[in-house]
């Protein structure tokens, strides 16, 4: 009987971790520095996620990495490109980037239907 419930919490617990994508690694890094002229923005994942469906907000915060994201200082919406995996998106900055703090605000609905956000805080510098 225990073992039987082992088992049952361990496949609980996989279902729970399989059906998500995480985010694996993000360039620039959360607080890292992009120059003014490599102005992409990539997020890579665990498992292929559908850009179309996904949202990425990005908002000019100014001076402060400690702005608030609103509706006033959010930037045009950009399409984001993707990788033939289907792993790895990539956000290019709008012609007009400013030096400053900016806040990437991204949703990403995974193939499985479930979906994974979060926020990254970087500077651009001349």
């Amino acid at each position: 009987m225990r073992g039987k419930l082992i088992l049952a919490v361990a496949v609980l617990l996989a279902s729970e971790t399989l059906g998500h994508a995480r985010l694996t690694e993000s360039s620039p890094a959360e607080g890292g520095t992009l120059a003014v002229d490599d102005a992409t923005i990539s997020l890579s994942f665990t498992e292929p996620v559908q850009p179309r469906f996904s949202d990425f907000a990005l908002h000019f915060l100014g001076e402060s990495a400690d702005a608030a994201a609103t509706r006033d200082n959010r930037l045009p919406r950009q399409t984001p490109s993707v990788d033939r995996a289907r792993s790895r998106i990539e956000v290019s900055l709008p012609a007009s980037t400013a030096p400053g703090w900016y806040l990437l605000d991204w949703e990403v609905l995974a193939e499985d239907g479930h979906t994974t956000g979060g926020k990254l805080r970087f500077q651009i510098r001349r």
